[in-house]
């Protein structure tokens, strides 16, 4: 290798290291992951338009763990149990559940409208 592509390699380099030292600034209380189950519903519902993506799938994945840490019982095994076949308990049924309840609920937490889907399931039973 050459002095030359030597210091060029070298350049590229601390230009890399250089731009990734910046801090980050996070939000109070955050500490770099917000409680998905925490976020006020008009705050969900503006993230559902602005960002990040994949914010349904992310209250999805916490209503999966919350129902399990309380339960016991997988989201599946919830829903195989509730007596209401005709309805859509696929990704975007159970999600657009979650953003309608938002919607109309805008100064309520996100883990409110987890709590009102899974009593759909249960007074189903």
């Amino acid at each position: 290798m050459t002095n030359r592509l030597k210091l060029l390699l070298a350049s590229g380099l601390l230009v890399c290291l250089s731009a990734a030292a910046d801090p980050i600034q996070l939000p109070a209380g955050m500490a770099g992951v917000p409680n998905i189950g925490a976020i006020p519903c008009h705050v969900f519902t503006e993230m559902l338009d602005k960002g990040p993506k994949g914010v349904r799938l992310s209250l999805l994945t916490w209503a999966e763990g919350y129902f399990f840490a309380r339960s016991g019982e997988t989201l599946n095994e919830m829903i195989e149990t509730a007596t209401n076949t005709d309805e859509a308990y696929d990704f975007y049924g159970i999600t657009d559940r979650f953003v309608e309840f938002c919607a109309a609920n805008p100064e309520a937490i996100t883990r409110e409208a987890v709590l009102a889907f899974g009593g759909e399931l249960t007074t189903e039973n």
